[in-house]
């Protein structure tokens, strides 16, 4: 029993690396921008290029894992995201930092598609709730520390210096899981049996579903990554040291840890999981636009974390409303494709929207239209629901 819940900690610390190494850029986006590193557009786009890798390999993530074992592309995973830091870290180049980020990128897509497989494996029967709990936190975990910690570092001892702390998290990761981690007995990795898999096929309203409730979770993500991106740059224009600005922005991601599973216990108790769906995307929208309007920064940034919580449960259980078991590996690859196309490409969006208006609050003004995108797509999810109950009513 104690070797489950240190393969659990070990799991959890890799994906809080892959949080903390997606928000390092932002943590320091201010000292990029006014030091003429990097303009907006290409602050943005390391931000969005991170996760962007997601919309090609999220589905044949899990086919590498079965080819040639979870346990090595997860090592594969974590190496590339050492050494695309280290790329990053060691040139102001922005070519460098590109290739470097796209490395590391493509590296915690590998990670993150494996390792709630991994973990599913070893708790299935076993407090799986409380395990995927765990892991699912530690995302917004890694974010909330990048924050606090990369900010104050770099004051110290510079950039370059900062940004070698998230390879140097992922290299410890590595080793911890190299060292921990093995299959669960009984489910060692082998090859897969010979010949090709029968392929899964969609219904039109799977298909309609796994889209619309991937776009609802893409957007729901976005709203929260651009305050936590773009929300320091804009507190340090209204005089906030880095420091201090990012801890304020951090806030969000603070409390988001204990409201997610909170909120959904919440939502659960009340039974009206569309409607409390609908509020929330209704407050966080009129949050996000209130910021640039007040100077209650951490009133606003404490609200923004608490009315996360109770959607992000509700949203993840969607797609599994229409799709059949037998749909749902491949509907849940749509769904996380859909995911990491819309964390890839917002962030650029929102670092262009800087350069082309001149202001900082342009990010959170988009954090609330693309909320409002997601009530869209979340009605719109309901509409497919309803034919797909009706239709599947009249055929018995």
């Amino acid at each position: 029993m104690q070797r489950l819940w240190l393969i659990l900690v070990t799991l959890t610390l890799a994906r809080m690396t892959m949080g903390f190494q997606f928000q390092s850029i932002a943590a320091v986006g201010p000292r990029l921008t006014d030091e003429a590193i990097l303009t907006h557009t290409e602050l943005g786009t390391l931000i969005g290029l991170y996760l962007l890798p997601g919309a090609l390999f999220a589905l044949p993530g899990g086919w590498l894992g079965q080819r040639f074992g979870d346990k090595r592309i997860v090592l594969a995973g974590l190496a590339m995201m050492t050494l695309g830091g280290a790329a990053l870290a060691l040139s102001e180049l922005y070519p460098v930092m590109f290739g470097g980020r796209l490395l590391a990128g493509l590296g915690a897509v590998l990670l993150n598609v494996l390792l709630t497989k991994m973990v599913t494996d070893w708790f299935v029967g076993r407090r799986i709730a409380t395990a995927m709990g765990v892991l699912i936190s530690s995302w917004p975990l890694g974010i909330a520390l990048a924050l606090v910690i990369i900010g104050p570092l770099s004051d110290v001892i510079g950039l370059r210096w900062a940004f070698f702390v998230p390879v140097a998290l992922s290299t410890l990761a590595l080793l911890l899981v190299a060292l921990v981690y093995t299959s669960p007995p009984g489910n060692e990795d082998i090859d897969p049996p010979a010949g090709p898999p029968t392929p899964a096929r969609l219904s039109r309203a799977e298909l309609q579903g796994a889209v619309l409730s991937g776009c609802v979770w893409a957007l729901y993500n976005v709203a929260l990554i651009l305050p936590l991106s773009f929300g320091a740059e804009y507190l340090v224009t209204r005089g906030f040291e880095l420091g201090a600005a990012g801890a304020t922005v951090s806030l969000a991601s603070w409390l988001i840890i204990p409201a997610l599973p909170l909120g959904a216990w919440v939502a659960e108790r009340i039974g009206r999981p569309v409607a409390t769906m609908v509020v929330s995307f209704l407050a966080i929208a009129v949050l996000l636009w209130t910021i640039p309007l007040t100077s209650a920064y951490v009133l606003l940034f404490i609200a923004i974390g608490l009315v996360f919580g109770p959607a992000g449960g509700l949203i993840m259980a969607l797609p599994a409303q229409v799709l059949g078991p037998t749909n749902r590996a491949l509907g849940m690859g749509i769904f996380f494709t859909m995911y990491y196309l819309g964390m890839g490409i917002f962030p650029m969006i929102a670092g262009y929207s800087i350069d082309l208006t001149g202001s900082p609050a342009a990010p959170l003004v988009l954090g609330g239209i693309a909320i409002m995108l997601a009530l869209i797509a979340l009605l719109a999810f309901q509409l497919v629901k309803q034919k797909q109950e009706k239709a599947g009513a009249a055929s018995r």
